[in-house]
C-alpha cells in the first residue's frame, strides 16, 4: 500500500483537529465532562489561570463545581491555525466565551476575548489535546448582565442550558446525546 499523498494526510489531520477543538466548545457549554475528557490524552494539562492550572482532571473537576454557578456559557472560534508534524501539532485557535453567572444582585456577564494555545498528539490513530492554555486578550464584565429575553425576537424562543435538557438533545438523533 503506498504511502497516503501529504497534502491529503494534512488536510485529514487539519479536519480532525477542528473537530476536536469544535467538539470541545459544544461538550464544555453543555457541561459534558465525560467527553470533555475523551479529548484529552490521559497525560494532558490545562491552564485556564487562576481558575485552574494543572491536571485535565483538576480543569474538570472545577469545571463541574462551578456550573451551579452558571446560567449560561457559550465558546465561539473565530480564526484557527495549525502546524501539523507527524503526529503532533500545534493550533492558536481565537475565541469570543461568554458566560453567565448567578450573583446576588441577579446574574453576571463576563464576555473574554481570547486564544487557546494547544500541543495535541495523535496516538492510537485519534488527536487528542496534550496541552491547552487560555490566553486573555480582553475581557468585559457586566455587572448587572444585560442580557434581556423579554422582545419578541427571542421572547418564545427556546432556552438553552447548561445540561442534558438543553433542546438540542432532543432535537438532534446524529449528534446523539453527547458532544
Amino acid at each position: 500500500m503506498a504511502p497516503p499523498d501529504p497534502v491529503l494526510q494534512e488536510m485529514l489531520d487539519e479536519h480532525a483537529l477542528r473537530k476536536l477543538v469544535h467538539g470541545y466548545c459544544r461538550a464544555v457549554d453543555r457541561g459534558d465532562t465525560e467527553t470533555l475528557r475523551g479529548m484529552y490524552h490521559p497525560d494532558a494539562v490545562d491552564g485556564h489561570g487562576a481558575f485552574s492550572t494543572g491536571s485535565v482532571d483538576d480543569f474538570l473537576g472545577r469545571l463541574a463545581a462551578s456550573r451551579k454557578h452558571l446560567r449560561s456559557m457559550q465558546h465561539h472560534i473565530t480564526t484557527v491555525n495549525f502546524a501539523i508534524d507527524g503526529d503532533r501539532a500545534e493550533g492558536e485557535i481565537y475565541s469570543i466565551a461568554t458566560h453567565t453567572f448567578a450573583a446576588k444582585h441577579g446574574e453576571t456577564e463576563v464576555i473574554v476575548g481570547g486564544r487557546y494555545l494547544d500541543k495535541y498528539q495523535k496516538r492510537d490513530g485519534t488527536w487528542r489535546f496534550l496541552e491547552r492554555t487560555i490566553v486573555t486578550d480582553w475581557a468585559h464584565v457586566h455587572d448587572p448582565s444585560s442580557v434581556d429575553l423579554r422582545h419578541p425576537m427571542v421572547r418564545d424562543s427556546p432556552k438553552g442550558s447548561l445540561g442534558p435538557d438543553d433542546p438540542s438533545f432532543a432535537l438532534f438523533s446524529l449528534l446523539g446525546g453527547r458532544a
